[in-house]
Parts: structure tokens; C-alpha cells; sequence
């Protein structure tokens, strides 16, 4: 993708939120706290996927390409304003005080006041699909992708809850357990702008079940390439493995754990570790379970897997422009923080 296309469709998305902020909540004292949240910055991957989309699927239409990124501009910024409801609230359930080096939505304005901005933008979204400019059919089925995918991540959340109290009582969690939690939490957020943006371009029933395959798979890859930011990158939470501390399971704990020897007391450590709360659990504690992943090849074996689900969603025989940028820009972050191809 060009970059002259990403700064258009961001410029676009942008503007799309002011005038959503001064249509839905010019008097709300919410406007100031979304202007906040909004401004912190995030990568905007979501939005330009909605708008790649569309573009790829119009000129295989043989549509008119500019007409189409127009109709996608207010979806993109629907699947925009979902994802970060859905950031709002992690951070309230997770306990997490900073999200791109700024504090978080509740702990800044009051906890009360996130989950009513996170209400706001889980319901909004529908508002600015039914003002795009396309018939009433494709209306619907745009609403009702927004819709199964959000109940999707809500799900996913679900799981991943209940995940981490099966393993504070001391049960197995096994990496296709954790998997099925992603494929509702994270691969249903990268479907939603993709199937999104191929619906308004006119993408046939055929198309959009390959491009939800293709979604699953970079699904996986993306929470991968997360789990291992957390860990040997930089994510902006003021703390290296905060998913340690947070007692949260992650791609490359779920393999540690079963990598190890039940019983060993190098196992047993890393779960007392784990289990700890956040506020007893030391910077030292969170350096031993990263440093056990090293020795242990568990870095290494994530990022192999990594690159197999990226290889899995590449075999897709309706494999496009917008599935190859998504697989191109997870590639590039992964290397950047692992140094590794």
C-alpha cells in the first residue's frame, strides 16, 4: 500500500471522527474524554484494512475506486471506534494505568466515566453505518458484521477471563485453548474492516468467506506478534512483561508451561509468579519467567509459529493486495523488536 493512500484514508478517518464528535456529542461531557482517548495515538490498522478493502475489491469490481473509499471512510471509522471500546475496557478489567505512555481513559477521568465511553463506542458505530450512502441490503449486512464481530471479541474476553481463573485453581491450559480465545478476541477485529470493505465494494459470498479464513490466521499471528511486544518490545504499558505481572496469559506462557515438566520447580516458580498480583509481583520475578522463555527456546518457537500462521493465511487461492499488506506489516513489526526474519 501506498503511503499516499494510508495518509488519505487516516486524513479521512480523522475527519470523520470530528464531525461524529460534534454530531453525537457536541454537549456530552464524554467529548472531551473521547478527543483524549482518540489522541493518543494507536496504530489505525484496523481502519485502513476497512479502506484497503474496499479499494481491492473495487477495482476487481471494476467499481469507481474513489467512490467506494468514500462509502468505506465512516465503516472504517465504525470498526475504528468498536476496537477502541474494546481498549477501554481491557484497561478497566486488566488493571492497566497506562496505554501508549499516556494514563489510561479510567484512571485519568474516573472509572465510571471509561465504561461509559466504552458504552458509547460499542453503540455509535451503528449510527454512522446507517448514514453511508449505499442501499438498504447492503446496510444490513454491514450492521450485522459489525454486530457478530463485536459479540465475538465480547466472547473472546469472556474466555480469556475464564482461562486465567481455570489456571489460578491450577488447571491445564493447552496453546489450542488459547488459540480459540484469539479467534474471537483478535481475528474477529481484523474480519470485521475486512469483510466490511469488501461488502461495500461488492465482494461475492465466496470472496469474503476467504478473506475471514485468511482473517483467522493473520488472527493468530497478530496476538503472537503482541504476546512477544509485551515481553521483548516496547508496548507503551510503563512496564516490561506486563502480562506477567498482570497474571495474564500469553502466547508464549501458555508454551512455556506446557513446555516444562509438571512438577519441576522451575515450572512451579513461573506459576506462583503468575499467580501473584500485580503489586507483588517484582520486576526481578518478571525478568526470570522472560529469561526461562529465552533459555528455553520459547521465543524462538513462537516467532516459528508466528510465521506459520502467516504462511497458513497466505494460502488462501483469493489471497489480495489488502491480506498481503496485513502479512507484510505483522512481518516487519515482529522483526523489529526480535530481530529476526
Amino acid at each position: 500500500m501506498q503511503l499516499d493512500f494510508e495518509q488519505k484514508c487516516l486524513r479521512a478517518v480523522d475527519e470523520a471522527f470530528l464531525q461524529a464528535q460534534e454530531k453525537y456529542f457536541s454537549k456530552s461531557p464524554m467529548k472531551e474524554m473521547f478527543q483524549y482517548h482518540y489522541s493518543s495515538g494507536g496504530k489505525r490498522l484496523r481502519p485502513l484494512l476497512a479502506c484497503l478493502a474496499a479499494e481491492t475489491y473495487a477495482k476487481v469490481k471494476g467499481k469507481k475506486v474513489e467512490e467506494v473509499f468514500q462509502n468505506c471512510v465512516s465503516f472504517a471509522l465504525a470498526v475504528e471506534l468498536i476496537h477502541n471500546a474494546t481498549l477501554i475496557h481491557d484497561d478497566i478489567q486488566d488493571g492497566d494505568t497506562v496505554r501508549r505512555g499516556f494514563p489510561t481513559l479510567w484512571k485519568k477521568y474516573s472509572l465510571a466515566q471509561a465504561i461509559n465511553c466504552g458504552d458509547a463506542w460499542f453503540f455509535s458505530p451503528l449510527l454512522l453505518v446507517h448514514e453511508i450512502p449505499v442501499d438498504s441490503e447492503t446496510k444490513l449486512m454491514l450492521l450485522k458484521v459489525l454486530q457478530e464481530k463485536t459479540l465475538a471479541v465480547i466472547e473472546g474476553q469472556s474466555l480469556e477471563f475464564e482461562m486465567k481463573d481455570r489456571f489460578s485453581a491450577g488447571k491445564e491450559i493447552s496453546v489450542s485453548q488459547y488459540l480459540q480465545m484469539v479467534e474471537g478476541k483478535t481475528s474477529a477485529l481484523f474480519s470485521m474492516p475486512l469483510l466490511g470493505g469488501a461488502t461495500i465494494a461488492g465482494a461475492t459470498d465466496l470472496e469474503k468467506r476467504a478473506l475471514e479464513q485468511s482473517a483467522l490466521h493473520l488472527g493468530h499471528a497478530f496476538q503472537i506478534q503482541d504476546d512477544l511486544l509485551d515481553l521483548w518490545g516496547e508496548k507503551g504499558r510503563g512496564q516490561r512483561g506486563s502480562d506477567i505481572a498482570e497474571g495474564k496469559l500469553s502466547y508464549p506462557l501458555v508454551l512455556l508451561l506446557s513446555h516444562l515438566p509438571k512438577n519441576s520447580s522451575q515450572r512451579e516458580r513461573v506459576m506462583k509468579i503468575v499467580q501473584k498480583s500485580r503489586e507483588e509481583t517484582s520486576q526481578e520475578e518478571i525478568d526470570f519467567v522472560i529469561d526461562l522463555m529465552e533459555k528455553e527456546k520459547i521465543k524462538d518457537r513462537a516467532i516459528k509459529d508466528f510465521h506459520q500462521h502467516v504462511k497458513d493465511a497466505q494460502t488462501s487461492s483469493l489471497w489480495t493486495d489488502v491480506l498481503e499488506y496485513l502479512a507484510t506489516w505483522l512481518t516487519k513489526k515482529v522483526s523489529s523488536f526480535t530481530g529476526q526474519q
